[in-house]
């Protein structure tokens, strides 16, 4: 099993990433409104113009990486990419000294250099954790401790924009924002010099015909949902579960305010960074004990039935506060399983196809993933909210629900046990190569 010191040089790499993603998550769509007066439809389409160009500029990042490895070690991307996200998060929070008319174009240009130095960064160092090992055990260590990171990195956050007010009283974006950039620096550099990258890429030759245009490898990117049943099952939990903590998490405010306690809602929404924190280990335990896909089974019934008592007990504010608490954990470890299964869908994918390392691919397509979960997150919001004023907890109980149907049905795997379609293709090519040596003698 790899070092204590080696997954903590892991884990703050995500300590840096979020403080840029929980700066974003949180606090720019109220920037843009309050502080550089956008309109909120005008503010809410730059976000998903943000989704958007991320769906398409992970799985390039992933083709890259995987392509340009092993000359170019993923580490160094997060060299790169960090401190890069984390300029442009500094300039996302500066003032706008440009005409009104030209403040949402230029925010939009920023917050998409943004994105897409987040992307450079974090996908290849989601990845790391296919390179480092490949023991499952050191896979759940190494996920447990990137959580735990991520939570921190979200608990600073959160404390910087705080206890950071200006004369007026409202919050001072602009310091909070540098100084979360200065602070994520050495986090960088600690991934970067404290890991190793055991495991290399897989090196293949190319089958017969193929091209290395790099148009070619993000399409080879996409068609892995083709070949890889791991890969099917795992995105298809990323999506449902990633959908329904999301829900939860961010209906916290709504649902407080519909039981008649809007400030105690504040003091819970710290529970999910607080929670991954604090849990991680406990969830990594347990993982060990009985196995990543079972745990995952036991995280989504556990949420189901506390959304439901959530339901039945909405008049008890202290039944709410206890029982979302609970989901809230047992959306945590679901987080945990998952991220942890992800390099079961690597070496399947490596195994089994042509074509080189797929580190980059696979963590690309699970980021979408996750992000697509979290991108309809709001609309299923919205929707339980115009429906009925106290309709949010009917959101979190179906979301919830729908999770562990997924989990229940297509549960994924801890490790690839199918075999790909591509086999043929392999026969093709070897049936191909002794005729072309045949006809050359």
């Amino acid at each position: 099993m790899i070092s204590r010191r080696e997954r903590w040089s892991y884990a703050a790499g995500d300590l840096g990433f979020n403080f840029v993603w929980q700066s974003v998550e949180l606090y720019l769509l109220f920037y843009y409104i309050r502080t550089l007066g956008i309109a909120p439809a005008v503010a809410s389409a730059i976000f998903l113009v943000g989704a958007v160009v991320d769906w398409g500029i992970d799985p390039l990042v992933g083709a890259i990486a995987d392509r340009a490895a092993p000359r170019i070690p993923l580490r160094l991307w997060v060299l790169a990419g960090g401190p890069l996200s984390v300029l442009l998060l500094a300039l996302a929070f500066a003032p706008l000294h440009v005409p009104r008319a030209w403040i949402p174009p230029v925010a939009l240009a920023v917050y998409l250099a943004l994105r897409i130095a987040y992307g450079i960064g974090n996908i290849p160092y989601g990845a790391l954790t296919a390179r480092i090992s490949t023991d499952p055990a050191d896979h759940l260590a190494l996920s447990s401790a990137r959580m735990q990171g991520a939570a921190i990195g979200g608990l600073i956050a959160a404390l910087v924009f705080a206890l950071l007010p200006t004369a007026q009283g409202t919050t001072d974006f602009r310091s909070g924002a540098l100084l979360l950039a200065v602070l994520a620096l050495p986090a960088f550099l600690a991934t970067f010099l404290g890991v190793r990258e055991r495991v290399p890429a897989p090196t293949r030759p190319r089958p017969i015909g193929e091209t290395a245009s790099l148009w070619r490898g993000a399409r080879a990117t996409v068609g892995l949902l083709r070949y890889s049943p791991a890969l099917r099952r795992l995105l298809a939990t990323i999506l449902a579960a990633g959908l329904a903590v999301t829900v939860i998490n961010k209906s916290l405010l709504f649902l407080f305010e519909e039981i008649g306690a809007p400030r105690l809602g504040l003091f819970v929404a710290l529970a999910p960074a607080t929670a991954l924190l604090v849990t991680t280990p406990g969830w990594a335990m347990v993982g060990t004990r009985i196995g990543r896909p079972s745990t995952l089974l036991v995280g989504a019934a556990l949420q189901v039935a506390a959304t439901v008592l959530t339901y039945l007990l909405r008049e008890n504010v202290a039944a709410v506060i206890v029982l979302t608490c609970v989901a809230i954990v047992a959306g945590c470890g679901i987080s945990v399983m998952f991220w942890s299964l992800v390099p079961a869908a690597v070496a399947e994918c490596e195994r089994e196809m042509e074509g080189g390392g797929y580190a980059g691919r696979v963590y690309a397509l699970a980021n979408i993933a996750r992000k697509l979960g979290q991108a309809l997150a709001p609309t299923v919001i919205a929707l339980t909210l115009a429906r009925s004023p106290g309709a949010t907890l009917a959101g979190m109980v179906g979301c919830s629900s729908v999770a562990l149907l997924v989990v229940l049905l297509y549960r994924p795997k801890s490790a690839g046990t199918a075999r790909c379609p591509l086999e043929s293709t392999r026969l093709r090519n070897a049936r191909l190569t002794r005729n072309a040596r045949g006809d050359a003698s």
